[in-house]
């Protein structure tokens, strides 16, 4: 019977002692708990899995490579921006010559002054604005059944007559006359694909298209329903058409509107479609994903959660006095050492000495060490899916994108030929007013015209000895007298930047120079996709679209293709000469005749990374979905060293001081997750060995963080049966 009570009373003591303990030790939650880095990792893979098998099966379907598409859209934006830049600049001459004319000019004289030679304007006339009765006509006569009812001046509405579209501008006399001019609309020459019975159309408001070049591709009954909605928008269109009697092709219908003319270009192509990426390539990706994530999650279990969580469990059954019966698997070599620490403070037989050295000798891998090999387990998968990735050969480009790389090489050659010109058309004008007039007071016109354009840094005049007339904008960066009467030139020799100038000698001597804004030309180049560079007859660069040095020497794949330009043309290549894949294609600055003379090239380059073909697309979800992998294994696996692996080594190093005898330095809880109940458990036991059993349980523990000072009191001598009595910790 006393037996039995005894047992009682032992079994609830240990009871209280798990119960006080229970509330002293710090709990685990989320993030804190030893078991999360390796649950973030596994849920983490499993959506990486998934995702990299959703973006093969998206991709799937078979059709025209979007590249293709959007090539087509790109290439029609730039047609239509250099023909607003022409349409532009014919409006604002036509504006400047009715408004600097003389009040008392017949009207006769003044269409004859408005059409010149008749290049861009081809008729003309002057109405009545009550009536709209013709007052004065010159050239092709102007339909008046096709104008609107309303002739705002100042306005430019396009209308399409037998002989295609044209634009009208209407330009206000005085109050009882209007100007009216009307200019056919010209689109400049693209490299069309034969085979691909590449067509450009001209769309206006009334709904009817006009075939500008090339071939249609369907009748002409169809065009309504191809280019819906297309003369309306404002914004650049491009998308690909399934014609119902096309098994393996397509009808690809970019648009682009001309400024704000009115006029819509659209180009239609047909395109061979193209297989997708391989849904069963996604699914074998996500599954080896899996494959390697699990036995790496598994790993991590076995390093630092398992022995964690047995040690812990043996922990609060030895600071509570009992010891199990039987030995919980540890693993990992810090694990064990605390684990001989705790094992003298409840009694257990294996701390003795032949089992202490047992633990010494035998090796045992760390926490660290098998966080490594699961982290490079983990890293398998993406190591072997970016090499697989990058040695995989690169598919054939579809040729419609070299020949849309020529005409996006032409199409910036020649919208930088005509900034570049109307820049001389400036200049022109502004010495013939200086002939005219005062050369030194020219500076208001000057400043108007800088207002007026970005296009100019400097404008000025200056005598036959180079020196200054009169100036506007910045200061000039050449101070020497042009070579030559009129023209668009490059100066080299000026402190490594590239100086390209247009200039006129008047009569007199008095040269106007205007030079070009770098940033303005540059703005033209950024607008074309790649990499676009200019250079110069020696091949070295003089501008570059994406940051340059002035004057380097072109280097690599391009160099070849700005060489062949130079000689006239356009040259595209598919390939370099190693045999690699490339995008590349170049084009002389021949248009206008007046830029000829910089005797440039200018060369386009792509990025095949950037291009959206199925291959392409494959690719860079494998390298995305790999660089993902990994940035979630380092992310898991820091978590877990810096947050656990090393605590727990520190705590190892507090056992081993303990297991050696030093007892009087306690150990604080440094941390509120597994880590620190282990350290509050050490902290019992190692109380227990200096102290005593009274420690074990339920005791009053150190509080606060591992950075407070403590001490240890040591023992006060008992001074008799009447003094105050004073326990084996020192406290009365």
């Amino acid at each position: 019977m006393t037996r039995q009570a005894n047992a009682l009373s032992q079994e609830q003591l240990v009871t209280w002692r798990q119960r006080a303990l229970d509330q002293q030790l710090p709990a685990a939650g989320f993030p804190a708990g030893s078991g999360k880095p390796s649950l973030v990792y596994l849920w983490a893979t499993m959506v990486l899995a998934a995702a990299i098998v959703l973006g093969f099966a998206l991709n799937h379907q078979t059709g025209v490579p979007p590249a293709v598409v959007d090539s087509q859209r790109d290439n029609v934006a730039k047609v239509a921006a250099s023909t607003r830049l022409t349409i532009q600049h014919s409006i604002e001459d036509l504006d400047r010559r009715v408004a600097t004319r003389n009040p008392a000019t017949p009207d006769p004289e003044l269409l004859k002054q408005v059409m010149g030679d008749g290049a861009i304007w081809n008729g003309a006339a002057v109405v009545e604005n009550a009536t709209r009765r013709p007052l004065a006509t010159a050239g092709a006569a102007v339909p008046f059944e096709l104008l609107p009812p309303a002739l705002p001046g100042g306005s430019t509405f396009p209308i399409t007559t037998a002989d295609g579209p044209a634009l009208v501008r209407t330009v206000t006399l005085d109050g009882a006359r209007t100007l009216l001019a009307v200019q056919p609309l010209s689109v400049d020459e693209m490299r069309l694909n034969p085979t691909a019975r590449h067509g450009v159309f001209a769309l206006t408001p009334d709904g009817k298209s006009t075939l500008m070049q090339g071939v249609s591709a369907v009748d002409d009954t169809h065009l309504p329903v191809v280019f819906r909605d297309l003369a309306t928008s404002d914004s650049t269109e491009g998308h690909a058409i399934r014609v119902t009697e096309w098994t393996d092709r397509q009808l690809v219908v970019s648009s682009a509107p001309v400024g704000e003319t009115g006029v819509t270009l659209a180009t239609m192509i047909v395109a061979d479609e193209t297989g997708g990426t391989s849904t069963f390539r996604g699914f074998l990706l996500g599954l080896s994903l899996l494959a390697l994530a699990v036995p790496s999650f598994l790993l991590m279990r076995l390093a630092l959660v398992g022995p964690v969580r047995s040690l812990l469990r043996q922990a609060k059954a030895n600071a509570c006095g009992t010891v199990p019966a039987r030995r919980p698997w540890l693993g990992v070599a810090e694990a064990h050492r605390i684990a001989r620490a705790l094992a003298p403070a409840a009694g257990d037989p294996s701390s003795a000495a032949g089992s202490r050295r047992r633990w010494r000798w035998r090796w045992r891998p760390t926490a660290t060490q098998g966080l490594a090999v699961a982290t490079v387990v983990a890293l398998l998968w993406p190591a072997a899916a970016v090499a697989a990735t990058l040695r995989a050969p690169e598919a054939p480009l579809p040729q419609q994108l070299v020949r849309d790389e020529e005409s996006r090489a032409e199409a910036a050659s020649t919208l930088l030929g005509k900034a570049l010109n109307n820049g001389l058309q400036t200049v022109i004008r502004i010495s013939q007013a200086a002939e005219a007039g005062d050369p030194a007071q020219m500076s208001p016109m000057l400043d108007q015209e800088l207002a007026d354009k970005q296009r100019f840094r400097s404008l000025y005049l200056m005598d036959p000895n180079g020196s200054a007339v009169s100036s506007a904008g910045r200061e000039p960066l050449r101070n020497e007298p042009v070579k030559g009467e009129v023209g668009i030139e490059l100066d080299d020799r000026t402190d490594r930047l590239p100086v390209v100038y247009a200039f006129r000698v008047s009569p007199d001597g008095v040269a106007t120079v205007g030079e070009f804004n770098i940033d303005y030309l540059l703005e033209i180049l950024r607008a074309v996709d790649g990499q676009v560079r200019v250079v110069d007859e020696d091949l070295r660069t003089v501008f570059d679209s994406e940051g340059f040095r002035a004057f380097q020497e072109l280097e690599g794949s391009a160099r070849g293709a700005a060489a062949a330009a130079l000689k006239g043309g356009t040259v595209g290549q598919a390939e370099t000469p190693d045999g690699e894949p490339a995008l590349i294609a170049a084009a002389g600055l021949t248009k206008p005749s007046t830029v000829t003379s910089l005797k440039w090239s200018l060369v386009v380059e792509q990025d095949l990374a950037g291009l959206r073909l199925p291959q392409s697309d494959g690719r860079r979800w494998t390298l995305l979905v790999a660089g993902a992998a990994t940035g979630v294994v380092l992310l898991t696996q820091v978590w877990q060293y810096f947050v656990f692996a090393r605590p727990l080594r520190r705590l190892a190093g507090e056992a081993d001081r303990i297991s050696s005898g030093a007892l009087d330095v306690p150990i604080p809880p440094q941390r509120h997750d597994d880590i620190g109940a282990l350290a509050v458990c050490l902290e019992v036991c190692r109380q227990v060995r200096h102290t005593g059993s009274s420690r074990l349980g339920g005791a009053t523990r150190l509080r606060g963080t591992e950075d407070d000072p403590t001490a240890v009191l040591p023992q006060v001598p008992a001074r008799g049966a009447a003094d105050d009595p004073v326990d084996r910790d020192g406290r009365s």
